[in-house]
């Protein structure tokens, strides 16, 4: 049995912006992505700069900050 699952436009054309600096991350660049360690419904997206600079984030949601 196959999984298949359909993108929104949205999803397919919109690049994962860091949620520290607000860059537009490159596909081969280093950075993660994780849900809120507090909430868990928001995406959270960090590049290598911000990571490696110990840079706070804030969830939109919930407003747990991390570094």
């Amino acid at each position: 049995m196959a999984l298949s699952f359909r993108l929104s436009l949205r999803e397919e054309t919109e690049p994962p912006v860091c949620s520290s600096c607000g860059k537009l991350l490159h596909p081969r660049e280093k950075g993660v992505m994780f849900n809120c360690p507090n909430c868990g419904e928001v995406l959270i997206i960090r590049c290598s700069q911000c990571r490696k600079g110990i840079v706070s984030y804030v969830c939109p949601k919930c407003g747990f900050e991390g570094p």
